[in-house]
């Protein structure tokens, strides 16, 4: 983590310290409004956007206890009534059968590399919220790109159901937009949508010490030239940051 972002952090965790009130959800730190409160910080941008793009980390728990969390909200105030979800389209007759009562959410094959026993959860939230679960995932080989694919499955939904607000999980990589690659191009999950009217939050695991996620807009004056460990990983150009390529972060607690 940057000095920079561990200074932010830490002054807000002061001030929330301060006010003894960890469910206040609008804080001012540098000229900046800041949301803290993660469930309230999702509600705002799926009412506001058609697609609220959550990225997720396929090991941590807290991210996907925050979407649990989040999403009765997001179906009664922002009308956010379908979920997109990275799992293979292969199991939408299983999801089907899950949502119906008829088998079990372990009925459901996720990736093996989604290890986070609160991943199902989310499915299991979804359903009892009666939202649509629509499975998104390519199988492995596709004969493109799993995240044209994903794009593809979206895309399909909403020529039969356009005015539908909705909700898209996965993996943080996709929800990352306008990467500038070393070596090649390769448009992401984000970058085929970019004709809805989306707002993309990625998660920072381990960023923050308290046992509370803190979620926040990426704006210029917190985030120029910050990289998540995410970002830092990838074979993209030395300039590229967090400013340019999602809209909003939750920071996660270290897992203890």
């Amino acid at each position: 983590m940057t000095k920079q972002l561990r200074y932010i952090i830490a002054g807000l965790l002061f001030c929330f310290v301060l006010t003894g009130n960890e469910d206040m959800t609008v804080s001012k730190a540098y000229g900046v409004d800041i949301a803290d409160n993660p469930t309230a910080y999702l509600v705002s941008k799926a009412r506001e956007k058609k697609l609220l793009l959550i990225g997720t980390h396929h090991r941590n728990p807290f991210i996907h206890h925050v979407i649990t969390s989040s999403l009765s909200s997001m179906v009664k105030e922002a009308n956010a009534r379908t979920i997109f979800i990275e799992i293979p389209t292969s199991q939408q007759q299983v999801i089907n059968e899950f949502c119906a009562g008829r088998t079990n959410v372990e009925s459901i094959r996720v990736s093996e590399i989604v290890t986070s026993p609160d991943f199902r959860e989310i499915l299991v939230q979804a359903r009892d919220l009666n939202m649509k679960i629509i499975a998104i995932d390519a199988e492995i080989p596709s004969p493109i790109s799993r995240d044209e694919w994903m794009a593809r499955q979206i895309n399909n939904y909403y020529l039969e159901h356009p005015d539908e607000k909705g909700v898209v999980v996965v993996g943080a990589r996709h929800v990352l937009k306008g990467l500038v690659w070393m070596y090649s191009h390769a448009p992401s999950l984000a970058d085929y949508l970019k004709d809805y009217d989306t707002f993309s939050v990625v998660p920072w695991p381990d960023a923050a010490d308290s046992s509370l996620p803190v979620a926040m807009d990426i704006t210029p004056v917190m985030f120029d030239g910050v990289k998540m460990p995410l970002l830092n990983s990838m074979n993209i150009l030395p300039n590229i940051s967090l400013v340019s390529v999602a809209d909003g972060i939750i920071l996660l607690p270290k897992v203890r």
